[in-house]
């Protein structure tokens, strides 16, 4: 099976179709069928990582043929790999990313 036709399948698995899956994030249908026609590598590369943060995998991985599951923390639209910390820091991460948010709420 193709990287291609594995991607398709996941976005099936997750969204039911690729319609709606491309509507929900507002990616051109025609974009996601010449994807899954002319390739991966071949995709720009804007679209590639939207359709990754999407899914939440991995754009790197996807690239070399894989596809990866990867957690992030949106923290003001920069993006944490939370794979790269232990679980630990990852509990303490989200912990203190709570905390934040609520005294930005005057909680």
């Amino acid at each position: 099976m193709t990287i291609e036709e594995q991607l398709k399948e996941l976005i099936i698995k997750k969204h039911s179709s690729v319609l709606r899956f491309t509507q929900k994030f507002d990616i051109p249908y025609s974009t996601m069928t010449s994807l899954f026609s002319r390739g991966v590598n071949k995709t720009n590369i804007n679209t590639i990582i939207k359709v990754c943060q999407a899914l939440n995998i991995s754009a790197d991985e996807l690239a070399s043929g894989r596809i990866t599951p990867v957690q992030y923390l949106d923290v003001n639209a920069e993006y944490v790999d939370l794979s790269k910390l232990t679980e630990e820091n990852q509990a303490r991460l989200k912990d203190y990313y709570e905390m934040l948010l609520k005294l930005q709420d005057g909680e």
